[in-house]
């Protein structure tokens, strides 16, 4: 496998208005509505890329609270240093599948699916998965997360028969109606407005009984602007625990959903 250089510090999403249009255009554009409201308050705790720190320190908090999380590879950086440090291990995979982590696919390449052509994004999508699988995922890939968090409406409506749901970056909880083809998200930071707005969201969540995704990157004291200190995920996560909130998967989240419509 090729190396391959990622540093989203250097990214900038298109600000002219015609690709304005086109973002607020795909957000409104739903191509498979959640078909019931969430049974109860649920929380996810994700991952994007994903480095080493958040398979180690970020699993241990998580399941010291009796939770898991998703963790969206992105094949292309495997082994690699990055901006929050080493990228994951074909050992990170297999011991997060064992403790019941969830394993959801970004692209290899970490494509910006938003000015990719779908059918290179599909390929993309494909060559991450065959290499998926060969680096030891053995369950079954049904999450997907946007890099950049940005897509079209004609990828989401070829995505909706390869995957359960696909996250984005866009703020909001996720109720019926909402797009499980670009799931809403609040990112994680450990500067005291991100912390604070993430503790009014874990109790909006469960007086509402809405479903909340959290996201970000690394867990280290060393934090870049993408990571999150491991003191910080340990208190938003027993927060979340002692609200009363579910904390699950998303595939979990998801399989409740169905079940609540029938």
């Amino acid at each position: 496998m090729s190396a391959l250089s990622i540093n989203s510090a250097g990214y900038e999403p298109s600000r002219d208005l015609p690709a304005r249009l086109r973002r607020r255009l795909t957000q409104w554009q739903a191509v498979a509505p959640l078909p019931a409201h969430p049974p109860q308050a649920m929380i996810s705790f994700t991952f994007d890329d994903f480095p080493r720190s958040a398979a180690e320190t970020g699993a241990s908090i998580l399941e010291r609270f009796g939770a898991r999380g998703c963790y969206y590879a992105c094949t292309g950086l495997l082994g690699q240093q990055g901006p929050s440090g080493p990228y994951f291990t074909e050992r990170d995979i297999v011991h997060l599948e064992r403790a019941g982590h969830e394993i959801g696919a970004h692209t290899m390449t970490h494509l910006d699916c938003a000015k990719a052509s779908t059918h290179a994004a599909l390929a993309d999508i494909a060559h991450n998965e065959d290499q998926m699988k060969a680096i030891g995922v053995t369950q079954p890939v049904r999450q997907f997360a946007y890099p950049y968090g940005e897509t079209h409406t004609e990828l989401k409506r070829e995505l909706a028969d390869r995957f359960d749901a696909c996250r984005g970056v866009l703020s909001g909880v996720n109720r019926k109606g909402s797009d499980a083809m670009q799931l809403r998200a609040y990112e994680l930071g450990d500067d005291e407005a991100s912390v604070a707005r993430a503790s009014t969201l874990i109790e909006t969540a469960a007086r509402q009984s809405a479903w909340l995704i959290f996201f970000t990157h690394g867990v280290t004291d060393n934090a870049s602007p993408f990571d999150i200190k491991p003191h910080v995920l340990s208190t938003l996560v027993r927060r979340a625990r002692d609200s009363g909130a579910a904390l699950v998967t998303p595939s979990e989240a998801l399989d409740k959903i169905m079940d609540a419509a029938g």
